[in-house]
């Protein structure tokens, strides 16, 4: 098993250049004796700890002058906490929120985009499947790339091309610890779109048959009222 931490992202207001910069730790935990430590500034990695080789990997782009010499005594301090850290925190898991809508208007049989939009879940370890009528289909860019959220949850955007027809159904299916077993959410707007507008119109209808026949009785009440009074 794997412990997460999840360390919200720390804002850096400089006020000297009048910037907002954010800074990002992320650490993981195995049992197996494994771990990661990496950190990122506005997205970009700093530098990232090689356990195997000893040694902090930082980033071509950051100046040697900023190569702290405390970041790898950190790692190596945060290496032996980790067994204590396994068994002391239960891990902290969040469901992901899904959501599945096309790119563009829907028109029949024109090139789309569908998109299934993954939120709040963690750890960042989720796998995606999309269907096209209970079949499975591939994706064009199978690599999923989480992105954090200032919560220190993660969501993922995962994309299909495809061209709308009558009857289709997608379905997008989202695995993830955090749940007991897949989550499926279906599109199939194009088939279902006529039957929306019935049952809207339907609804309208015995509205408006509610309404009057409200009317009628209260009519009828206050004519029998001015009948008793005349």
């Amino acid at each position: 098993s794997v412990l997460y931490l999840r360390v919200p992202t720390m804002t850096l207001l400089v006020l000297a250049c009048v910037c907002v910069r954010e800074l990002c730790l992320s650490r993981g935990c195995f049992e197996s004796g494994d771990n990661h430590i990496s950190v990122t500034l506005d997205g970009d990695k700093v530098y990232y700890v090689d356990f195997k080789k000893g040694e902090v990997i930082w980033d071509s782009r950051v100046p040697t002058f900023l190569h702290v010499p405390w970041a790898y005594k950190y790692a190596i301090h945060y290496q032996f906490a980790c067994k204590s850290d396994l068994q002391r925190w239960k891990p902290d898991e969040s469901a992901p929120e899904i959501l599945i809508y096309p790119r563009d208007e829907v028109i029949k049989e024109k090139e789309n985009i569908l998109v299934c939009f993954i939120n709040h879940f963690f750890p960042p370890l989720i796998n995606i499947k999309w269907t096209k009528n209970d079949i499975e289909v591939a994706v064009e860019y199978p690599v999923i790339k989480c992105l954090a959220n200032h919560d220190g949850t993660f969501y993922v955007f995962s994309y299909l091309n495809f061209v709308p027809q009558e009857g289709d159904i997608y379905s997008c299916t989202v695995e993830h610890e955090s749940l007991e077993r897949p989550q499926t959410m279906f599109w199939d707007e194009i088939s279902i779109g006529p039957a929306v507008f019935c049952g809207l119109g339907v609804s309208l209808g015995l509205l408006g048959f509610a309404a009057g026949a409200f009317f009628f009785v209260k009519g009828n009440q206050y004519q029998g009222i001015m009948d008793a009074g005349g």
